[in-house]
């Protein structure tokens, strides 16, 4: 779906001429930065009227409706303008099909790239997210990929990939190979909830294709 029809206006959202001024959706761009869209008040940076643009999102650094699409699964960054921690709550609606796929794949190309759980119910790291050909493993957050998801109190959670080994390198029984606590050598329990994205952060250098599998799937 186009960006306007999954996440249309919504009351509080900040409109503006420009992304200066406005509410903003932040997408990676695949070569190590993002592609900007605000939210339009429909004039333009003279305050003239911009046809069919209020209450839109339009491309960062014009006057054009955007009109890319956001694939299932695509994680994005809502940036709120002005906000402070006394704003009230901003509730959007984000409009869009239920991934029916036993799976889908995610390339990870970068150091750190967004990644979302597709699916309508919370998402298991160890399962959900498996072991796949290309992820570095480790027995520490320090030296393994990582998994990065908001705590809610403004840092982030980390899970990271076991090689089944403890500091002393010690053999951890059911840990090799699968997701651990971040500072602990125990299995993480955690999820991606529904509608929620985090970071996926490489250690090695080539591509990886995540395989992200359905908790709903028959």
């Amino acid at each position: 779906m186009s960006i306007n029809e999954a996440v249309p206006y919504a009351e509080g959202m900040v409109k503006g001429n420009a992304a200066a001024n406005a509410d903003q959706i932040q997408v990676q761009d695949g070569n190590g930065g993002y592609k900007t869209y605000y939210m339009s008040n429909g004039l333009n940076a003279k305050g003239q009227v911009v046809a069919g643009l209020e209450g839109k999102w339009a491309n960062g650094g014009s006057t054009t409706l955007a009109t890319d699409k956001l694939g299932n699964g695509t994680a994005f960054w809502y940036v709120r303008n002005g906000w402070t921690s006394e704003s009230p709550n901003l509730v959007l609606t984000v409009a869009g099909s239920v991934c029916l796929l036993a799976s889908s794949t995610k390339e990870i190309t970068e150091t750190y790239s967004h990644i979302a759980n597709p699916y309508p119910t919370d998402l298991p790291l160890n399962d959900g997210i498996p072991f796949v050909e290309g992820m570095t493993k480790g027995n520490a957050a320090a030296n393994a990929d990582q998994i990065q998801i908001q705590d809610g109190n403004g840092g982030y959670k980390t899970y990271y990939m076991s090689n089944g080994l403890n500091a002393k390198g010690q053999v951890v029984a059911g840990l090799e190979g699968k997701w651990a606590n971040g500072g602990s050598t125990t299995v993480a329990t955690d999820v991606i909830p529904a509608g929620k994205g985090a970071w996926f952060c490489r250690k090695g250098s080539e591509s990886i294709t995540l395989t992200i599998a359905s908790p709903i799937a028959e």
